[in-house]
């Protein structure tokens, strides 16, 4: 008898019993599996969320800097008036323009010109800047012009005549798909926007405008969504189709006002 149960015990598991234990494990294995996909999709998508809201954040206070010094004008000499805002920005040249759907996706351009601050003989005092940092002087007349690339890049071009060179182009940020300008016209003089309208916009008169409405469309840097989708984006009435894939987007949206418009009492 007690041979027979020491031969029992030393049998092991028979072929169904290694099957079923096999079987179990390979579930077991996969639903591990299964919850570390989740938690990385989770991580990827938590930090895609976060890449574009930092890319938001740094976008908007960047081009709002630039935006508000449109029109600004050098301090004249003592006892001397300012010069009329027509003087220094002509019809031609006017304190902030832009083009309409000309751009990668159909996206606009804006431009933006100022005068800087300093001793008004080629040495600026650093205080008013190019949308590049670099200084300009007074009386200069300098532009920054932001725009995309080709590569879904937010590039800025600048003419300043206080740089060497004058000339100067750079990208600001990656993964930026879309961008769309309209222009808040005082009609009234109120100093108050009375419509928003496009660059291109029938009986736009520039010198009216009292500030600048942005959309930009951002999109992550690699496709992290779990699913495909093609989603149709509103930017400031302007319809705009994503391709269908796996990139987080966002779009973001903001206004700034032109105080050297709103507060100018000559």
């Amino acid at each position: 008898m007690k041979m027979n149960m020491m031969q029992k015990c030393n049998q092991g598991f028979s072929l169904i019993e290694a099957l079923i234990a096999i079987t179990l494990s390979l579930l077991l294995l996969a639903g591990v599996l299964q919850i570390f996909l989740n938690n990385k999709n989770s991580y990827n998508l938590g930090s895609g969320f976060s890449q574009l809201q930092e890319n938001g954040r740094f976008t908007t206070q960047y081009l709002s800097r630039t935006v508000r010094l449109a029109g600004y004008r050098s301090a004249p000499p003592a006892n001397t008036a300012f010069p009329a805002m027509s003087t220094i920005f002509p019809s031609t040249a006017p304190y902030v323009t832009g083009t309409n759907n000309t751009g990668l996706n159909g996206s606009d351009a804006l431009t933006i010109r100022y005068q800087g601050s300093g001793n008004g003989a080629g040495t600026p005092d650093g205080t008013i800047r190019d949308c590049l940092n670099f200084a300009i002087d007074s009386n200069v007349v300098a532009s920054s012009t932001f725009s995309l690339t080709a590569n879904s890049e937010l590039q800025c071009q600048t003419n300043n005549p206080s740089a060497s060179p004058s000339n100067n182009t750079q990208i600001l940020i990656n993964g930026v798909e879309n961008f769309h300008v309209l222009f808040g016209e005082d009609l009234n003089n109120d100093n108050s926007a009375d419509r928003y309208v496009p660059a291109n916009f029938s009986g736009l008169d520039m010198s009216r405008v009292v500030s600048v409405r942005i959309a930009l469309l951002l999109r992550s840097d690699d496709p992290i969504r779990p699913n495909a989708n093609a989603i149709t984006y509103n930017l400031l009435g302007t319809a705009y189709t994503a391709a269908n894939d796996k990139y987080l987007r966002q779009p973001v949206i903001f206004t700034v006002l032109l105080r050297n418009q709103l507060s100018k009492p000559f």
